[in-house]
């Protein structure tokens, strides 16, 4: 009897951990089976169609239009995307750009709007008739059209009076208006309400009197973008632009004007500054500003201080410069020896990309005292680099002089301890 006892119990602290492990078994097949049976749900099909239209307009027009082969619901939903984008880079591919611009936009349901058109033109065709642009923007503007830009090589004679007589336009992005078009600007146009201009200009010189006509019939516009290259004279004027960016190229530009009462961020990139160029005009509300210069010779210094006299009253700066690799020695590229300092009286947050040599840091040094109520400061060296015109530089003469060597970084420099080590940073001059 008592073997038997023992058996059982023995049998029991078998059996019990095997009862365990089926019933953990079981558990985990029934919550796989859940699991499985949630992703068998198609909540996608459950969305609105006026949802879904709004997803897709955030893909690409050719990817967008991929999903028509996921079931007969969505084999037109993507036509309806308020957002469309054609490009034709490959001129083998005209038959695909054709029948994808005639779908989208020439036989476009008129109780679907285009609200955006993206147009990519790289090798247009010359077999194409010479109305088919033109019949697509004329389209495109009959749906509503608020967002046009065209990139690349497009004859924009013949469909510049339908583009400027577009009147729901709200910006307007031609980057790349060819050499021959003089007459950009037409004396009338029709969107006035335009709040984003973005321009790109090939070796012509803007007309001021008719560009800042543009700007003045444009009450509306609060960004403006100007890619130009090969320019001797810039005059912006406008009462209610508050964002500008430009990007200069190439040393002809001599007299640079901006009479913006209601600018607030400024950023311009310029490679190859002109030396005696001549900055005025009022940018009185200017709260930041990006410089990126390139290619500074020693002679540009004049003109790097000019420019930071002219935008001295900001809060936010950026200073983005660099030596030409031609260069040999250390120059001054921030303030011009000899010359007073300027001042910074509201400057709070201050990024500097330089090639801190001791040139450049005693300079910037300078800058700092003329920086009452600075908060942050970040300064990140830059090497220039080296071509065959500046072989035998000494590499000890271009090292950084910065306390870390690569970079500064600083926060609350109002704070105590901050402050201090800022103190001391200012104290190396």
């Amino acid at each position: 009897m008592d073997a038997l006892i023992q058996r059982r119990r023995r049998m029991s602290h078998v059996m019990v951990p095997r009862q365990v492990r089926q019933r953990q078994a079981a558990t985990a097949m029934s919550c796989f089976r859940s699991k499985a049976d949630t992703r068998q749900i198609d909540r996608l099909s459950n969305l609105p169609d006026e949802l879904l239209v709004t997803i897709l307009s955030f893909l690409p027009t050719p990817t967008a239009a991929r999903t028509s082969v996921l079931c007969r619901r969505f084999r037109h939903l993507w036509e309806a995307s308020p957002s469309v984008q054609v490009i034709y880079r490959n001129p083998d591919h005209l038959d695909k750009f054709v029948a994808l611009a005639d779908r989208t936009i020439l036989h476009r349901n008129p109780s679907f709007s285009l609200l955006s058109l993206h147009l990519e033109l790289y090798y247009f065709d010359l077999s194409l008739p010479n109305s088919y642009m033109p019949s697509l923007l004329a389209k495109a503007a009959s749906l509503g059209l608020c967002h046009l830009t065209i990139v690349g090589y497009v004859h924009l004679q013949p469909i510049l009076p339908i583009i400027f007589s577009i009147k729901t336009l709200k910006s307007l992005a031609l980057p790349n208006v060819a050499e021959d078009h003089h007459h950009v600007f037409p004396s009338k146009f029709a969107f006035t309400s335009l709040t984003s201009l973005s321009l790109g200009f090939s070796s012509i010189d803007l007309d001021p009197p008719n560009f800042n006509q543009l700007l003045s019939e444009l009450r509306s516009l609060e960004e403006l973008q100007l890619d130009i290259c090969s320019i001797s004279s810039l005059i912006i004027s406008s009462q209610t632009i508050r964002k500008l960016k430009l990007e200069i190229s190439g040393s002809e530009l001599h007299t640079l004007s901006l009479f913006l009462p209601s600018l607030e961020s400024l950023n311009l990139r310029s490679r190859e500054l002109f030396p005696s160029l001549h900055i005025h005009g009022e940018v009185p509300s200017l709260k930041s500003a990006v410089i990126g210069l390139d290619e500074l010779h020693a002679q540009d210094v004049t003109a790097v201080t000019k420019l930071l006299n002219f935008i001295s009253h900001l809060e936010e700066l950026r200073l983005l410069l660099r030596e030409s690799t031609d260069e040999k020695d250390p120059i001054h590229i921030l303030l011009e020896p000899g010359k007073d300092v300027p001042n910074f009286p509201n400057l709070k947050h201050l990024y500097v990309r330089l090639c801190f040599h001791n040139h450049n840091f005693e300079d910037i040094i300078m800058m700092l005292h003329n920086c009452p109520v600075l908060e942050s400061l970040k300064l990140d060296h830059k090497k220039p680099k080296i071509t065959h015109q500046a072989r035998g530089r000494k590499r000890e003469d271009w090292c950084s002089k910065l306390p870390r060597r690569r970079n500064v970084n600083f926060r609350n420099l109002h704070l105590g301890t901050n402050k201090r080590k800022f103190m001391k940073l200012l104290g190396r001059n």
